[in-house]
């Protein structure tokens, strides 16, 4: 049985959708200036932080990944890993396989959320110093550098961005989107910038 072709509105929406549009949700991004060197780069976490056979995540890995590859041109003396204990772990062991030294990393696993992150990277960066406003790089994916961003300043730092690299997945794409929308309409009952704010 032979099908109607295709109306020419119908057919220029989808030419749309897979070119004029993507990526996805793009009005969420944010971009940075040239980066400058920091006092840290701060590599937020995600879940899942596995895949079913045990090994790091795609966006967790491509977060780690362009971590590392910061931290290898000198931006930073320190890698900051901040998420729940699961996410920590795995960014942990591909910072190490990545070549990165003990040294020079701090991890957190405690995170639940990014106002957590934001918190626990300047206690980590800060521990010990009695007057400190942290420099730092903040890596996440694209759709989550803007909110991120926010809560890094609530927890006193001025930051900067950097991009993991975006998928192609128009799929990917349109979750990370929807999510990030979801947020930001939890907000409105949340106060995710005084959770951020480093405790005394």
């Amino acid at each position: 049985m032979l099908r109607a072709p295709m109306g020419r509105p119908a057919l220029a929406l989808i030419v749309c959708l897979a070119g004029c549009a993507s990526p996805l949700g793009r009005e969420l991004f944010v971009h940075g200036a040239p980066l400058r060197r920091a006092d840290a780069i701060v590599v937020l976490g995600n879940r899942p932080s596995r895949t079913s056979e045990g090994g790091i995540a795609p966006e967790l890995d491509r977060r780690v990944q362009r971590g590392v590859e910061l931290f290898d041109e000198g931006l930073a003396p320190l890698l900051v890993l901040v998420g729940a204990a699961p996410e920590a772990e795995a960014m942990l062991e591909r910072a190490r396989a990545l070549g990165v030294s003990e040294a020079a990393v701090r991890v957190d696993g405690t995170s639940r959320d990014t106002a957590d992150n934001a918190r626990e990277a300047v206690r980590l960066v800060c521990e010990g110093r009695p007057r400190c406003e942290p420099r730092m790089i903040v890596v996440s994916s694209p759709y989550h550098l803007r909110r991120a961003a926010q809560l890094f300043r609530c927890a006193g730092v001025d930051p900067q961005v950097a991009a993991s690299p975006l998928p192609d997945d128009l799929a990917w794409q349109a979750s990370r989107a929807a999510y990030e929308y979801g947020v930001r309409l939890a907000y409105v009952i949340d106060d995710p910038c005084s959770r951020a704010r480093p405790r005394h």
